[in-house]
């Protein structure tokens, strides 16, 4: 038995209604009786930088009911259309005791799943010295901060947490690491639910001879969040449900046999998730689907695809040279044109 009421500071002490309080919380919401999760959709604004890599995208969340607790079903897509979570849909199960648990998503591309994980955990910290979670900036570590809180207009209110103690050594020897800066900015409504946060550290790579400086963050913005009706829910699930087996295949290495017999599944109740609320889920993975059917068609040993390949166009591609310059194959059109490949061991 359970009770516990959204809009209430003092819940953090919850770990299952820390996770309502730093995702979804819009508003007084009772919650008594069985352990019950509302069903619910948040969208986030991501921006995660790793040096000179910078990538923006939305991830849309639906919190839904599932199996000894509820599931977070999540679509992240960037500005150009690409996947940062590597595939269109992902998941991460919420287990009753509030411990999360990374289901279906790519190991690969790690970023959504770091970016879940850092909003997961981000709210209800206390004052003074304690401990930072690395994840939101790539390293499975904690890390100890000083923290601050401020209170601004209408309740709200600002929690920062500095780098304590001086720099910190992440690993040493040939790869030595360590980390000169980190700094936790978390923005919090009245009722302690998570409006946006912003992670920002400095790493150091080598020894001082050759020291190799390295800035990360991750900044969140929650863009909407609000509950959503039983009948939504019960098709978000029936979505995950037809689309997880489908999106397991399009891992890489899976036969023609098992795509085919994705293919074949999915075709075969499509129609019926294309106009839910996955929709758009629906359409991308038939997209990746028929990407998936047309490389596993490919003999597997490569001397017999090169061999297909003589005589025929050669594939457009796009590269950066020795310079960090941007050539595309189409460049070359009409011209001699030698690629030499190597490989370092």
């Amino acid at each position: 038995m359970r009770s516990c009421l959204w809009t209430e500071r003092a819940l953090p002490k919850s770990l299952v209604a820390l996770i309502f309080l730093a995702v979804f919380s819009t508003g007084t919401l009772a919650i008594s009786g069985q352990e019950e999760t509302p069903s619910a959709k948040a969208v986030w604004k991501v921006e995660r930088v790793r040096g000179d890599e910078v990538v923006q995208y939305e991830v849309t969340i639906y919190q839904v009911p599932a199996p000894g607790g509820h599931r977070w079903v999540w679509r992240a897509v960037a500005a150009d259309g690409s996947f940062p979570g590597g595939f269109p849909i992902g998941s991460m199960l919420i287990q009753g005791s509030g411990r999360p648990r990374p289901e279906l998503f790519d190991p690969l591309s790690p970023g959504v799943m770091e970016m879940l994980l850092s909003v997961h955990g981000a709210p209800g910290k206390e004052n003074g010295l304690g401990w930072a979670d690395g994840t939101p900036i790539g390293l499975r570590r904690q890390i100890p901060v000083e923290r601050k809180e401020v209170e601004e207009a209408e309740g709200n209110f600002t929690q920062t947490g500095t780098l304590a103690g001086g720099e910190v050594e992440v690993r040493g020897g040939a790869r030595a690491l360590k980390m000169t800066d980190f700094t936790e900015i978390l923005h919090l409504s009245a009722g302690g639910s998570l409006k946006s946060a912003d992670w920002i550290a400095t790493l150091v790579r080598g020894d001082e001879e050759n020291a190799r400086t390295e800035k990360r963050r991750l900044k969140v913005e929650r863009l909407e969040a609000g509950l959503i009706e039983e009948e939504e829910s019960r098709e978000v699930q029936r979505g995950y449900e037809f689309l997880a087996p489908v999106v397991r295949v399009l891992r890489k290495g899976m036969s023609l046999a098992a795509v085919e017999l994705a293919e074949t599944m999915f075709d075969k109740e499509r129609r019926d998730h294309e106009k839910g609320p996955l929709g758009e889920v629906v359409k991308e993975v038939a997209g990746l689907l028929k990407a998936s059917k047309k490389i596993a068609s490919q003999p597997l040993d490569p001397d017999v695809r090169a061999r297909k390949m003589i005589g025929k166009p050669a594939p457009a591609f796009t590269l950066d040279d020795v310079d960090g310059n941007e050539v595309t194959l189409e460049d070359y059109k009409g011209k001699t044109l030698l690629l030499a490949f190597w490989g370092y061991s």
